[in-house]
């Protein structure tokens, strides 16, 4: 009798360190994996299904952007999303690579920011430009996305 009872407080015990610990082993398990996604310097977003007749790429380290044009000068505000995943401030610029579009960060075309600090963990908008100059119903800009 005496036996039974140690018997059933020690499977007790065993069933109550197990209920505790198995949460912290998934939880280490976890940060692991999300260790390995904010290793990337940037994740980027995009938001090209809110823009009608617009169209998003990538190749590689590169992007491209092919538009519609409907007017003589056009601004798409927040077309895309740079997110900095990373434990610290991080400087990224853009780089059209070709294309007569200007891209830029923020969301105010009189202001045409081609480089930015962005703080741990936040999010700066993409903006495109569209001027008079470019000519052609049809556009594509190339960019790269650079870390300085």
């Amino acid at each position: 009798m005496n036996y039974t009872k140690i018997l059933l407080n020690f499977l007790a015990v065993v069933l109550l360190i197990g209920l505790i610990a198995t949460p912290f082993y998934f939880a280490r398990n976890f940060a692991k994996v999300a260790g390995v996604k904010s290793s990337s310097p940037y994740l980027l977003v995009s938001q090209i299904e809110k823009f009608p007749n617009i169209t998003f790429s990538q190749s590689s380290d590169a992007y491209r952007i092919s538009l519609a044009k409907q007017g003589p000068s056009q601004a798409f505000l927040g077309v895309l999303i740079i997110n900095n995943p990373t434990d610290r401030t991080q400087t990224y610029s853009l780089e059209v690579t070709s294309g007569q579009n200007s891209l830029f960060f923020g969301e105010d075309p009189n202001n045409l920011l081609t480089s930015i600090m962005a703080p741990s963990l936040t999010s700066v908008p993409v903006s495109l430009y569209s001027p008079e100059e470019a000519s052609g119903e049809s556009q594509t800009v190339e960019f790269q996305i650079h870390i300085n």
